[in-house]
């Protein structure tokens, strides 16, 4: 994979262990080495705000970390070769752990009373999975069991790390859909029977490309505002997710500190 050699020859880093994916207004701040999306071969560019196109290198505790500020949508247009491009660039460069962000709204009353979910478990309402058509090339590989997907172990490290910080953390089920528009009243009704805690326009097809490609999952959601608020705005989701992006970046990096990938 062109990107994947790109980025070792940049970095001469041969080799990662930890790839983190920000959501919406999801940032990690300045560091010693970043690379613009536009500048790695055949990588495309986010075209939503919030979604800065930058891959930053990071060290957590001798921690090898990437980590792509901004992610792609199908609610963009995207094919699905685009949507899996940021987990297979991982998985080419030998990352173990994946851990996509995402911007969320509040379902459950949990959540809403909540700062960060720790996703557990999904609902695919996006009517989309990256890894359609894929069989022709890998077999049985695509079927990727949906009961395996989250890794329970890092999960529950980084609910206890949260609450030993002080932070509002839950553990979450994310429903993902199509969007761009917010659901309405009717939708967030069902959304609730369904047994959703938070709801996102992400997140799915990148923990299912992740599994499926061989990598440990684990994801996080900033939940930004309550669903049932009248008024929701993506310039509101983007100032919380930013405001709370500082206790993120905290969670994740005392979890990641201690966590053993092997």
């Amino acid at each position: 994979m062109k990107a994947a050699e790109f980025i070792r020859e940049k970095t001469g880093i041969g080799s990662f262990d930890i790839a983190i994916v920000g959501g919406s207004g999801v940032e990690i701040g300045k560091t010693n080495v970043e690379i613009p999306y536009y500048q790695i071969p055949d990588m495309p560019e986010p075209a939503v705000p919030g979604h800065s196109g930058v891959l930053k290198i990071l060290e957590f505790e001798s921690k090898r970390v990437l980590f792509f500020e901004g992610r792609f949508h199908y609610y963009e247009g995207r094919s699905d070769s685009e949507i899996r491009f940021i987990p297979e660039l991982a998985a080419n460069l030998g990352v173990k752990l994946f851990i996509p962000t995402c911007a969320s709204g509040a379902i459950s009353r949990k959540a809403a009373f909540s700062e960060i979910g720790v996703i557990v478990d999904h609902i695919n309402l996006l009517g989309r999975n990256p890894l359609v058509g894929l069989i022709k090339d890998y077999g049985s590989k695509v079927f990727v069991n949906g009961k395996e997907i989250y890794d329970r172990e890092v999960s529950d490290k980084f609910l206890r790390k949260g609450l030993e910080l002080g932070i509002k953390v839950v553990p979450v089920v994310l429903a993902s859909v199509l969007g761009p528009n917010y659901e309405t009243f009717a939708e967030i009704r069902f959304l609730e029977v369904a047994g959703a805690d938070v709801v996102s326009m992400s997140t799915v097809p990148d923990v299912l490309a992740a599994k499926f490609y061989g990598m440990k999952v684990t994801a996080l959601t900033v939940i930004t505002n309550d669903t049932l608020n009248i008024k929701a705005t993506h310039e509101e989701v983007l100032e919380i997710s930013r405001s709370r992006s500082e206790e993120l970046s905290r969670l994740l990096k005392e979890t990641l500190k201690d966590l053993s990938l092997f």
